[in-house]
């Protein structure tokens, strides 16, 4: 079967855990045998030819076509604020991608689209999907429909039901109408779509993100013999990612333990800062997947301080296919992920509960790898095997 997956980035412009699982989902379809191109996005400045890429790096199988399609979406940090709104209104009425896409998929006739996100890409998608006759299943990554900045921090949910946020997430559920399947990964990031109007005839199903391998060593006696217990957290070093509050948490301990920060962002001079009188704070810059894959293998827990709401942080599920226990913010999507003792939970931004917690882990090592185990096989049903035969039962 030929099927079409769009997302506003791909490969070579990754950013997040949204694009590497729309890569994940395109080499777990063409492994499956099926026919496979991706619509995204890139710079003006850059040029791109209709591109093959192989499906799979240890085991090419065939290759899948990834079109690329102008956007602006890549200066948006660089703009004033002001003029951000603009930039916004012209990507939600976006005509161009809209028959840039539509003269592409006419090309290709694929028999199904998924459209993962979208904003860069144009809110007129769905429309020229819809235009053609064309099977449309969209999944859900964040709120970015609901808001532009695609984000709802801790204590400021009120701001997700402002006049402003009305006013943009109307054209919005407009625009994208009713996809013939809508799949979120959280049962709070539904809810929230369907509280404000969305989807109203969709076909909703909750699939939690798949995993491409399980990676993890429970070894508890080599864990058991390094004296040094290590916290690693892996991600965006910016203020509503929670890094400045776990920072600060974390000089006030004093057992023997690390706290291993990798990332990047706009706050890392600051926390850099922060931490510069607490020798057991480290940081270790942007490192890629397999990166980090080794460095939880190291570890002994893995922190996600968040203090917005996630949906269904991709950090968290190689944290628990790696056998990584996870200690994280009672907030948002996340919480479903490590609930039922798969993981430890905290109140947001409660400086006292987060160092609570991780006293209890510093303290409990046998306590700690039993809820690596309940993670582990709870993570061992989102296989991408597993995802993919969900997705086609849904074709």
């Amino acid at each position: 079967m030929k099927i079409c997956l769009i997302n506003n980035l791909y490969k070579p412009y990754n950013r997040g855990g949204a694009e590497n699982i729309v890569e994940m989902i395109a080499r777990g379809l063409v492994k499956a045998g099926h026919d496979v191109f991706v619509i995204t996005t890139k710079p003006f400045t850059q040029k791109h030819k209709n591109t093959k890429t192989q499906s799979l790096s240890s085991t090419p199988i065939r290759e899948h076509k990834i079109y690329y399609v102008n956007s602006l979406y890549y200066n948006l940090n660089k703009l004033p604020k002001f003029l951000r709104l603009f930039w916004h209104l012209i990507d939600v009425f976006d005509v161009g991608s809209y028959f840039q896409v539509k003269r592409i998929l006419k090309i290709e006739k694929p028999a199904v689209v998924m459209t993962h996100n979208l904003k860069g890409a144009g809110y007129l998608i769905p429309r020229a999907i819809k235009k053609l006759k064309i099977k449309h299943i969209h999944t859900l990554h964040d709120i970015q429909l609901l808001h532009p900045s695609g984000l709802m921090i801790y204590k400021k949910e009120k701001a997700i039901d402002s006049l402003f946020s009305k006013i943009y997430a109307w054209p919005c559920c407009l625009l994208f109408g009713n996809p013939d399947v809508v799949i979120s990964p959280s049962d709070w990031l539904m809810k929230m779509h369907e509280d404000r109007g969305f989807f109203a005839k969709s076909e909703k199903i909750i699939l939690p993100n798949p995993v491409e391998a399980i990676t993890a060593d429970l070894n508890i006696a080599k864990r058991k013999s390094d004296e040094v217990f290590r916290f690693f957290y892996a991600g965006q070093i910016e203020e509503h990612k929670g890094v400045l509050f776990l920072i600060n948490a974390f000089r006030k301990l004093k057992d023997h333990c690390e706290l291993i920060i990798a990332g990047g962002g706009v706050k890392l001079n600051q926390a850099k800062k922060l931490a510069r009188d607490n020798k057991n704070i480290k940081f270790i810059g942007r490192i890629g997947k397999s990166e980090v894959l080794d460095m939880m293998k190291r570890a002994d827990a893995l922190i996600m301080p968040s203090l917005c709401y996630e949906n269904s942080p991709a950090v968290m599920y190689e944290a628990l296919a790696a056998g990584l226990p996870v200690i994280a913010s009672r907030i948002g999507g996340a919480e479903e992920l490590v609930r039922n003792a798969a993981g430890i939970l905290f109140e947001p931004s409660n400086e006292k509960d987060l160092i609570d917690k991780i006293k209890f882990a510093r303290e409990n090592r046998e306590k700690l790898f039993n809820i690596s185990q309940k993670g582990l096989e709870k993570i061992k049903r989102f296989g991408i095997d597993n995802y993919v035969n969900r997705l086609v039962n849904l074709l």
